[in-house]
């Protein structure tokens, strides 16, 4: 057994002298009292404690130091490796630094505003690789692309104008550099996306040439228009009256010119979107982050330490409530009954949050996510539960809980693609249950695809297709409706097995038992629906 934080053990010095301390306070103790009480009344007047009420406190809070101290080092046993292959999209972020850029009718700049868009971007999309490009008359690639979110945020919260020495601003610039910065990094033939963020006055003017070749290396761009029609005036620091004049001495009024940032979005079948809110833009990246190729890195192999520290923190809180025990006085118990025991459920309270402060904290996550299910924010819950499915020493029993708990908050709120990635992530688990009602509820979606699937009246008992006007009518309603159930019974198939894995995991699961005979049923009211359309 080793310590992951060997420093801490330097500690240990601090009960060691608590100790002396106490050996040395018992020995120095004052006897003054003895002059004024005779040897011979002493055993009658003078009540004197026993001394294991005045030593066992003592030893019991010095060994509970030394066990906190320990387990505060986390004590581990090895290792255990998990092997990863990282998969991530390719993102480039643009923020425009020309002068305009300094204007305030955003809050509280436009370049202000557009870092905080960015901020936004990197964390509704943890897992994708991110690159930023710095433009106004010219381009620059400020940091290439790279999984290192922390480093990203921190280079874009130094940002400021004068970062590019050419003024003006040239989207077209920005479109070469990103396609040239995909195509050196071997990601030319692969989807994807750059995200502008300017007012969009373009004193260049894009050309079809530049759009087409985007279009052609298939790079969706998402632009974001800052600032207001209306415009404002731009500040200037040099300036007498602290704002920006052209050479005839006449304030300079910028506003947000969006043609040249919606015709990139048109040409390369990307989005544009006026940036009012950060939740907005977001919104729109993810839907074409969704589009983009997902790029596989080189396998990773990441070492996970086996913890040991509850042999520590259980001594620890033992020791602690025995120092308490010790210590109290029973005669007087009555008396103080409610200091002492305010202060065990503190002693407790301190310990609990000693063996388990991450346990502590998904907790308190928990219960956010449960207010929010329960006033009906699903959007809210579900980027709670992936603000905790992210954090790195999230057990992955925890993990895949949280999972199941995502689907089934995207299934209400009508996400099939979500959920089935959700309740996919949560098969993971070793929890047999858990498996079992992931696989029911893959197999409730399968079921309801196969019955969404016929979008016509299917016949029920006596009940039979309605009758076009013409023969060449019936024959095109009679194709269509057969070219369907395939379709409907692929999923039935798919929904059987799930139902069946469900069983499997859990034999007593009824409802799993239930939607399979359902499914069953339905299969075969299909085959004699086929039958009847074969026979018109």
């Amino acid at each position: 057994m080793t310590f992951l934080y060997p420093n801490v053990l330097y500690a240990l010095i601090l009960p060691a002298l608590l100790a002396a301390a106490a050996w040395w306070l018992w020995r120095r103790r004052s006897r003054k009292w003895e002059v004024l009480v005779s040897p011979d009344y002493r055993h009658e007047l003078v009540h004197a404690p026993a001394s294991w009420h005045r030593v066992l406190p003592v030893i019991f809070s010095v060994l509970a130091a030394v066990f906190c101290i320990l387990s505060i080092a986390r004590p581990i046993d090895g290792y255990t490796e998990v092997k990863e292959v990282p998969k991530s999209r390719n993102i480039l972020i643009a923020i425009d630094c020309s002068r305009s850029m300094l204007s305030k009718d955003a809050s509280p700049s436009r370049l202000g505003r557009a870092k905080t868009a960015a901020y936004d971007l990197l964390d509704a999309l943890p897992g994708d690789n991110f690159g930023i490009i710095i433009f106004s008359g010219e381009s620059v690639l400020l940091m290439p692309l790279t999984h290192d979110h922390n480093a990203l945020k921190e280079t874009i919260e130094q940002l400021q104008f004068g970062w590019v020495s050419q003024g003006g601003t040239n989207l077209e610039k920005v479109v070469r550099l990103a396609l040239q910065t995909f195509k050196r990094d071997k990601e030319a033939d692969s989807k994807n996306a750059l995200v502008i963020l300017s007012d969009g006055e373009d004193t260049v003017n894009v050309t079809y040439k530049t759009a087409e070749a985007a279009r052609q290396s298939k790079l969706i761009i998402v632009t974001a228009g800052i600032g207001t029609t209306i415009g404002t005036t731009i500040p200037d620091e040099n300036s007498p009256s602290g704002l920006y004049r052209d050479r005839r001495g006449q304030h300079v009024v910028s506003r947000l010119n969006p043609d040249s940032l919606q015709y990139l979005a048109n040409q390369t079948d990307g989005q544009y979107v006026q940036l009012s809110d950060g939740a907005a833009l977001n919104r729109f990246v993810k839907d074409i982050a969704e589009r983009l190729d997902v790029t596989e890195g080189k396998e990773e192999t990441r070492r996970i330490p086996n913890d040991r520290y509850i042999i520590f923190a259980v001594p620890a809180l033992i020791c602690l409530i025995l120092t308490l025990i010790a210590g109290t006085r029973w005669r007087s118990f009555r008396r103080s009954s409610r200091r002492g025991m305010a202060l065990l459920a503190g002693t407790v309270l301190l310990c609990t949050g000693l063996l388990g402060t991450e346990a502590r904290a998904d907790t308190a996550m928990l219960d956010n996510v449960t207010d929010l299910i329960r006033t009906g924010k699903t959007e809210e819950a579900v980027k709670a539960i992936d603000g905790m499915i992210a954090l790195p020493d999230l057990p992955e029993e925890t993990r895949q809980a949280l999972e199941f708990a995502k689907g089934c908050l995207e299934q209400k709120a009508g996400n099939p693609k979500e959920a089935a990635e959700a309740f996919s992530q949560a098969l993971l688990s070793p929890n047999r249950s858990l498996q079992s009602d992931s696989h029911f509820n893959l197999g409730n979606m399968e079921a309801a695809k196969a019955k969404t699937s016929m979008t016509f009246s299917r016949s029920e008992e006596k009940q039979t297709p309605p009758q076009p006007a013409s023969i060449d009518d019936q024959i095109k309603e009679i194709d269509a409706r057969l070219a369907k159930i395939p379709e409907a019974k692929q999923h039935i198939k798919e929904a059987v097995k799930r139902f069946d894995d469900a069983l499997s995991a859990h034999r007593s699961h009824e409802g799993a038992a239930a939607n399979k005979e359902e499914m069953l049923r339905y299969d075969k009211e299909l085959d004699e629906y086929l039958k009847k359309l074969e026979e018109l």
